[in-house]
C-alpha cells in the first residue's frame, strides 16, 4: 500500500505546475474480465497530459480479496488517447494468513466522448505479475521456465471508466 501511494504521489510531483490545465476526477471503473472485481472506484489528479489516479476495490466484502492500483496515464495528444502505467497489489486471504501479489501494468487508453462533466476513458492493460509473498508460502518471483508460467502470470483486461471531472 505505502509503496502504490508513493508512486502516484512521485507521478504526480513530476508533471509540470497546476496552473494549466488541471483537473480532479472519481468515479467508476468497470471490468468484464475475471483478473478483477467487477466494479472498482477511482480517483485521481490530471495535469496536463498526465493523469495519476488510485483504484480501490470496494468489493472485497464478496470473497475477502482486494486490489488497488496506482496509475499513470500520459497523453501525448490532445484527444486524450495515450499510455498507461502501474501497479496493482492484489491481497488474498489464504489459511496462512494474507498473500500479496505485486503486478506490473501496462496498456493503452482511448478518451470517449465527455458528456458534460462526466468523462468516459476505454483502457486495455497487460498485467504482469512480478512476485508473490505472504500467506504462509514462499515468496514467487517472475519466471518464464515454461508455458504455463506464462499463463498464470500475464494476463490481458480492459475497462471502462466513468468518472465525474472538475477543474482545481
Amino acid at each position: 500500500m505505502g509503496l502504490t501511494l508513493g508512486i502516484v504521489l512521485v507521478a504526480a510531483a513530476a508533471v509540470r505546475p497546476a496552473a494549466a490545465d488541471a483537473r480532479w476526477h472519481a468515479g467508476f471503473n468497470l471490468r468484464p474480465d475475471t483478473g478483477t472485481h467487477p466494479i472498482r472506484i477511482g480517483g485521481g489528479v490530471q495535469l496536463d497530459s498526465i493523469d495519476a489516479s488510485l483504484v480501490l476495490d470496494p468489493m472485497f466484502w464478496t470473497d475477502g480479496q482486494h486490489d488497488l492500483d496506482a496509475l499513470v496515464h500520459v497523453m501525448p495528444c490532445e484527444r486524450g488517447w495515450g499510455f498507461l502505467a502501474g501497479w496493482r497489489t492484489s491481497a488474498i486471504g489464504l489459511l496462512g494468513g494474507t498473500q500479496l501479489q505485486q503486478k506490473l501494468l501496462v496498456g493503452v487508453a482511448a478518451a470517449l466522448p465527455d458528456l458534460g462533466p462526466l468523462r468516459v476513458r476505454w483502457s486495455f492493460e497487460l498485467a504482469t505479475l512480478v512476485v508473490k509473498h505472504g500467506g504462509d508460502l514462499p515468496t514467487d518471483w517472475i519466471s518464464f521456465a515454461s508455458g504455463r508460467d506464462f499463463i498464470d502470470l500475464v494476463n490481458f483486461g480492459t475497462f471502462v471508466t466513468f468518472e465525474y471531472a472538475r477543474a482545481l
